[in-house]
């Protein structure tokens, strides 16, 4: 017997007994949304108390919504991640105030704000890592947003076994600068390229639909709880440039 099948049983038979055995992963992964600034650090052991009550209660739904197509794992981890955002959205709506507007403060140059700026993107990096699968598919798509070069290594860890048909087209239409297509253009030509790698059949407002959402999503975690900064959507794409530059991959 694996331990995913082991998982499967305590699932049926003994589930107090599964949420015990993954209190561990429970903690890892708020940790890491702490170290995003979604959640304060004195926050832990409520945040965990919290998560705990809510998978107690989602216990019947578990029993019946796992199907076994992913490690038990992997689908309860997913299952923490989102209540994690649930509870950061929860306490977003009692911010009632406005932190400096960071646009122009990152433009400005100066030892002082690059420090600054180094500091936010790791935080996006951390941001970012909380995606886990999704990852890949999250830096291409803010890559096609904020109309940045693509590269063949971004297509192979979307996706690795991405046909060389599907990589030349993403290379031609997105290899170069592209600013002069409209949103639109980008998703007609990108959809039905993921809908095949992905088995999937999303339509193009859909997947425009997902990315923008996305891009809230993290905004808002690195916006922190209680709000600590004012990300928008122009910051963030200053933070995308600066993570994704060729000449600053050594920090």
């Amino acid at each position: 017997m694996t331990d995913n099948d082991r998982d499967v049983e305590l699932l049926r038979s003994d589930p107090h007994a599964l949420l015990l055995k993954y209190q561990e992963t429970v903690r890892i992964i708020v940790k890491k949304y702490i170290e995003a600034g979604m959640f304060r650090a004195p926050e832990f052991d409520d945040i965990i108390q919290e998560i705990n009550v809510s998978l107690l209660a989602k216990i019947p739904a578990m029993q019946r919504q796992y199907n076994g197509k992913s490690l038990f794992k992997t689908y309860f981890s997913v299952i923490v991640r989102n209540i994690c955002l649930k509870e950061h959205h929860k306490g977003q709506k009692e911010i009632d105030f406005l932190q400096e507007d960071l646009s122009g403060y990152f433009v400005e140059n100066s030892h002082e704000k690059r420090s600054v700026l180094d500091h936010e993107v790791r935080r996006f990096r951390t941001v970012v890592s909380l995606y886990d699968a999704q990852r890949p598919k999250l830096l291409l798509c803010l890559k096609l947003y904020f109309r940045i070069p693509m590269t063949p290594e971004d297509i192979r860890l979307w996706y690795p076994e991405c046909s060389g048909e599907d990589q030349a087209s993403l290379t031609r239409h997105f290899g170069l600068n592209y600013d002069q297509l409209s949103d639109i253009d980008i998703y007609k030509i990108v959809t039905p390229i993921m809908n095949r790698n992905e088995k999937r059949s999303n339509s193009v407002d859909a997947m425009r639909k997902w990315t923008d959402s996305k891009i809230r999503e993290i905004i808002d975690l690195l916006n922190g709880r209680p709000k600590r900064t004012n990300h928008s959507v122009e910051t963030l794409k200053i933070l995308v440039d600066d993570f994704f530059s060729p000449f600053l991959l050594e920090r």
